[in-house]
């Protein structure tokens, strides 16, 4: 499968972001009933990441066959502050979301993307890279602890 991968800035592709952003939503939600419809937190949530990518240093990549976009992987630098209580002074990176469309998984895009996604940051000074991901999505979970990630906090939430 031929496809490749560049970065684009978020404020200038919000349709694109909009379009990938949208169905990463629609697959939470087929695993976590809490989580929002896009409509409801669309605006501010793209405006959040654009922010994050603006004044974090964010990086949105998105693997494309054909100039149609199939997938992403977004994230940014979230600063050591003097609050922190783990070990190591540099920063951390935290990438926040990422999703391949369902017709285009298992060919390694995800994989790639996450690789050049590292790869943006290898002259940062960065302690740990971290990320979440849903208690039952087994998939992410186990390509997780394929790239080397181990998990480390468990979020318990109960809703009122």
């Amino acid at each position: 499968m031929n496809y490749t991968i560049r970065k684009i800035k978020i404020s200038e592709n919000l349709a694109i972001v909009d379009e990938l952003m949208g169905e990463l939503h629609i697959s939470e939600k087929e695993m976590n009933e809490k989580t929002a419809d896009w409509n409801l937190i669309r605006e501010n949530y793209l405006r959040f990441i654009a922010d994050c990518e603006e004044e974090n240093n964010g990086t949105f990549l998105i693997a494309e066959i054909d100039s149609k976009a199939i997938g992403f992987i977004f994230g940014y630098i979230d600063e050591k502050d003097d609050s922190n209580f783990e070990l190591g002074d540099a920063d951390d990176l935290y990438i926040s979301e990422g999703y391949v469309k369902k017709e285009f998984r298992k060919h390694g895009i995800y994989s790639a993307l996450n690789k050049v996604f590292e790869e943006t940051y290898k002259a940062y000074d960065i302690r740990k890279i971290y990320r979440y991901t849903l208690c039952n999505n087994h998939t992410m979970q186990s390509w997780l602890n394929k790239q080397e990630y181990q998990p480390v906090r468990l979020v318990y939430e109960k809703w009122l």
